[in-house]
């Protein structure tokens, strides 16, 4: 398959077909992403969760339906069901397994991602933390509280309580509030954090708040 363009002497220049899959693949980039919802209480959950009548009922449903690019919104309500493991035994509430941005409505003082932790023990194989979050992905907008990681197995499964974040991704205008983890980095660990407020988080090793963490206008 060969593509045919003029060249500046007129003369047809001709192309071999990877260069056209090249063009074409290109191209792709430039297509907006799609937007997904979610609603805690939608009326008609169906995928792929294009409008607020066939929203998702929880957010990790809309993250599996979601490409790199797109844009996931979130109404009002604590969501605290669901839990996906990424590293060990480790649950997280939230997985964001590719690059999307995932966005609450009207912020975190009304839209909250809660994790769990085990009374009187706290740190457990059933504990969960709150999000998992892999380069290249925005959450922004939310409260992320009650996190805690597994007190056993793998260093990644007992660090982040709150957020599990690869370097490049990115946590914007959240409140990250009373998570525990039994290794490092009570509130989050690794990432980029902007306009965020960290309150009584503890860690039972070293970075009760952040560790490994970038933040930038932050309260900690």
């Amino acid at each position: 398959m060969f593509l045919v363009l003029p060249s500046a002497m007129g003369h047809p220049r001709t192309f071999p077909g990877p260069y056209l899959i090249a063009l074409f693949f290109l191209s792709q980039l430039h297509v907006p992403g799609r937007t997904l919802f979610v609603d805690l209480n939608s009326p008609m959950p169906i995928a792929p969760y294009s409008d607020w009548v066939t929203a998702a009922e929880t957010i990790q449903d809309a993250i599996d339906n979601a490409r790199p690019g797109d844009l996931i919104l979130v109404t009002n309500g604590v969501y605290q069901k669901g839990g996906r493991a990424i590293f060990g035994r480790t649950m997280n509430r939230v997985a964001l397994t590719c690059p999307v941005t995932l966005q609450s409505v009207n912020g975190p003082s009304v839209t909250e991602i809660r994790g769990y932790q085990v009374p009187g023990i706290t740190n457990a194989d059933s504990s969960a933390r709150c999000a998992y979050l892999t380069n290249g992905s925005v959450l922004a907008g939310f409260t992320l509280a009650a996190g805690a990681t597994r007190a056993i197995g793998t260093p990644k499964d007992q660090a982040g309580g709150g957020i599990w974040c690869e370097p490049g991704a990115l946590v914007f205008n959240c409140c990250i509030l009373g998570n525990r983890a039994h290794g490092i980095g009570g509130g989050v660990f690794q990432g980029n954090l902007k306009n965020c407020l960290l309150r009584a988080n503890a860690a039972f090793e070293k970075g009760g708040g952040a560790y490994e963490a970038i933040l930038v206008n932050c309260m900690l």
